[in-house]
């Protein structure tokens, strides 16, 4: 997959087959979206097919009163997503201000036939773009007539009666349903972060674990102990995680994530970790001494080496 940062780095192709969203997740319903824009570049046989998404997030420009956005996935993440779809090229745009005042047929006109020579155009079935979204499927499909440009929107990917959707993913990670959010997204949620130097506690109790720096708007799931898995060296490792206070061993109201990694040893320090959530174990809580938060963490160790067994 070819990866284009900025409008200004696109190359113009006659004959582009053309999406465009946020695609934060890239979950199961966005690849059902990719699925069927690589099968329109078939059948109208054009020469590539591309995808547009924004950065930063356009709810991160746009928000107001200073709500806080997190995403699902970080732009380096999204990508890494997108490299396993099929999709030939993606355009990371810069959403700014500015940018977001361009009305919908400058921009289709201007930036999707002009700049980039789109001639067949697949969006999701609530896909709206351009100033206040105005650009939603009827006036695109009005546009695309009069260019001759062929649209094909496709409708929302129903799984157990319910709409594949990034919000419904969200609501999952913040409930701590790591199986409905695996569900939705066709692979487990990832945490990923830089290791960073702690307080050493983990080590002292006979666990030492890897504390993960991660992306200030990545939704983190609920305070609990999870299980979960990584990989050193291609090499795949179990993980005992641990997000949340530390009530136990400390007031602080900052939340910590820590991964315990089952059979390794080694330096993890300025490393960056793909943590991937699998199961969620139990709830954080606050034991009478350190004594019972070590049981505590060897009964959530052996969970871990239980599930990995099975």
């Amino acid at each position: 997959m070819k990866t284009t940062w900025g409008l200004e780095n696109a190359e113009f192709l006659e004959r582009t087959a053309t999406t465009l969203g946020s695609y934060d997740g890239v979950h199961l319903g966005h690849r059902a979206i990719i699925d069927h824009l690589n099968a329109v570049k078939a059948a109208q046989r054009c020469s590539r097919s591309l995808l547009i998404t924004f950065h930063p997030h356009p709810q991160e420009v746009l928000r107001k009163n200073n709500t806080t956005i997190k995403l699902l996935t970080t732009i380096e993440e999204r990508l890494e997503f997108l490299a396993h779809t099929g999709i030939d090229e993606v355009l990371v745009i810069e959403f700014n201000p500015e940018f977001s005042k361009t009305p919908y047929e400058v921009f289709f006109r201007e930036t999707l036939l002009k700049r980039l020579g789109t001639s067949a155009m697949v969006v999701g079935f609530n896909h709206a773009f351009g100033k206040n979204r105005e650009g939603d499927i009827e006036h695109l499909r009005s546009l695309a007539a009069t260019d001759h440009i062929f649209v094909d929107e496709v409708p929302p990917l129903i799984i157990d009666d319910v709409s594949v959707s990034s919000t419904k993913i969200r609501h999952a990670i913040i409930e701590g349903n790591v199986q409905q959010a695996m569900h939705f997204l066709g692979r487990p949620y990832r945490l990923q972060g830089t290791v960073e130097s702690g307080d050493g506690i983990g080590k002292a109790f006979g666990y030492p674990t890897a504390n993960l720096r991660i992306a200030e708007n990545k939704l983190i799931l609920k305070d609990g102990v999870y299980v979960a898995r990584t990989s050193i060296d291609g090499v795949h490792k179990p993980v005992a995680l641990s997000i949340g206070t530390r009530p136990t061993i400390t007031d602080s109201d900052a939340r910590v994530v820590e991964a315990f990694l089952l059979d390794f040893s080694g330096d993890l320090y300025s490393q960056d970790l793909k943590i991937d959530v699998l199961a969620y174990i139990r709830p954080q809580e606050k034991f009478s001494s350190t004594d019972a938060l070590t049981a505590a963490i060897a009964r959530d160790v052996e969970h871990v080496k239980a599930m990995f067994a099975a």
